[in-house]
């Protein structure tokens, strides 16, 4: 799993307390004595609070609105969800016996955001057979469906569940995931 950063500690732990959701923005205020507790919850320094706070500024996270009062940005709720993908275990789960397809075909116009979705699903484990088809015994639609609308490549990227059929041999996608 990947070592997760400070700023992006400080955005899930403020998106928590917030309740940010993809349809629900919210400000929030912020006292110094908030500051305080909520730097020692996540167990930062001043300083490693201070500069992870002012980089999620910088980068368009959290906007100020007044001295005491900040705005979560719509570009945090990415940042947000594709962090909450990566630290779901996914790959902790029981096998249902149905591989799970990503298909996609993202024009060049978005390549950013066809290579953060890339990366990812190949984070969470999940096998190139060819260039834009994926396949992952495990895998949680629901997240990844949110992700595809956060990113707006929806129209680009398919799901599926599919099986083996009997006259197939999955053996060898099987020892790649190390299953029976």
């Amino acid at each position: 799993m990947r070592k997760i950063s400070n700023a992006t500690k400080l955005l899930l732990a403020l998106s928590d307390i917030t309740e940010v959701t993809a349809n629900h923005l919210d400000a929030f205020l912020f006292s110094a004595r908030s500051a305080t507790r909520l730097r020692r919850k996540l167990r930062m320094l001043d300083k490693e609070y201070t500069s992870s706070f002012q980089g999620l500024c910088r980068h368009g996270y959290i906007k100020r609105i007044n001295e005491n009062q900040f705005l979560i940005t719509p570009k945090a709720l990415g940042k947000v969800r594709i962090a909450k993908i990566e630290a779901s275990g996914w790959e902790e789960n029981v096998w249902d016996g149905y591989w799970k397809i990503i298909s996609f075909d993202i024009p060049e116009t978005k390549k950013k955001e066809r290579n953060i979705f890339r990366s990812l699903i190949k984070h969470k484990g999940f096998i190139g057979v060819q260039n834009s088809f994926f396949v992952s015994p495990y895998a949680d639609f629901e997240d990844l469906a949110e992700l595809r609308e956060d990113l707006k490549i929806e129209k680009y990227v398919s799901f599926f569940l599919a099986r083996s059929y009997k006259t197939d041999d999955d053996t060898n996608l099987k020892k790649k995931f190390n299953l029976k």
